[in-house]
C-alpha cells in the first residue's frame, strides 16, 4: 500500500514531508481504537525512519509508562479451489493467508516489548464502488509479546527436514479466528494474539 503522508511542514525556504509506511499507520490506527486518547493513551513515532527496533511507542499519561512496538507486515494471498481433472473442484480449508518472513536471524533481544503482525487482505462486495476502501480491503493485527514472538520464531521449522524455515503462514476464513500453518509443528490456533484479545494485557502493562 506504500507510504502515508503524515504531516507537511512549510517554511519560507524549505518544505519537508514526513511519511509513514501504511502498515505502521494502520496498526497505530487500530491501537488507538482500543487504547483511547480519552483514557490517557497516546502513540508516538520516531522522527527518524531508520530508527532500529522501535516503530512506535504507546504511552500512558496516567502512569507515565510506555510500551515499545515493532510492526511486521505481511504479504497476503487468497486461496481458491483448483479444478481437478475429474471436473470437480478441490476443497480449500482457508480463504486468506498471511505470509511473514522469519526474522529470527535479525532478532535482537529486548529491542521491543510487543510485535504487531499486520496483514492487509482483499474482501469483495460486488455492489460497492471500487474506490471504497472499507468494502474492498480489510486488515488483521496480531499482537505478540517479545518473549512469545521469539519462541514462535525459533520454532519455525520445515515439516520434513525440521530445519529453520524462511517463512511462516497464518491462515483464516474470518478475522476473529486465525491459525498458524506453515512453520508450525501442527495447525495452531493463534486467536488469543489478535489485538482485540490482547487489549486488556496491554492496558495492564501500562498500569
Amino acid at each position: 500500500m506504500g507510504n502515508v503522508k503524515i504531516k507537511q511542514i512549510t517554511t519560507k525556504n524549505m518544505e519537508g514531508i514526513f511519511t509513514l509506511p501504511y502498515s505502521e499507520y494502520e496498526a497505530i490506527s487500530q491501537i488507538q481504537k482500543k487504547l483511547k486518547k480519552s483514557e490517557g493513551y497516546s502513540c508516538y513515532i520516531p522522527t527518524s525512519r531508520q530508527q532500529k527496533g522501535v516503530d512506535f511507542i504507546i504511552h500512558s499519561s496516567n502512569t507515565n509508562k510506555f510500551l515499545r512496538i515493532q510492526v511486521k507486515s505481511s504479504r497476503s494471498y487468497t486461496q481458491k479451489p483448483k479444478q481437478l481433472k475429474s471436473g470437480k473442484s478441490s476443497t480449500v480449508k482457508y480463504k486468506n493467508y498471511l505470509w511473514f518472513n522469519n526474522f529470527i536471524d535479525k532478532y535482537e533481544k529486548d529491542n521491543a516489548d510487543y510485535y504487531l503482525l499486520f496483514g492487509l487482505f482483499p474482501i469483495y462486495n460486488q455492489k460497492s464502488n471500487i474506490k471504497s476502501k472499507t468494502d474492498h480491503w480489510d486488515s488483521v493485527v496480531i499482537c505478540v509479546s517479545e518473549k512469545k514472538m521469539f519462541n514462535i520464531l525459533k520454532n519455525v521449522k520445515t515439516k520434513k527436514e525440521k530445519k529453520k524455515d524462511r517463512f511462516f503462514d497464518i491462515a483464516f476464513n474470518e478475522k476473529n479466528k486465525i491459525f498458524g500453518i506453515r512453520g508450525f509443528p501442527s495447525e495452531t490456533d493463534l486467536s488469543e494474539f489478535l489485538l482485540s484479545n490482547m487489549t486488556d494485557e496491554l492496558k495492564k502493562k501500562l498500569k
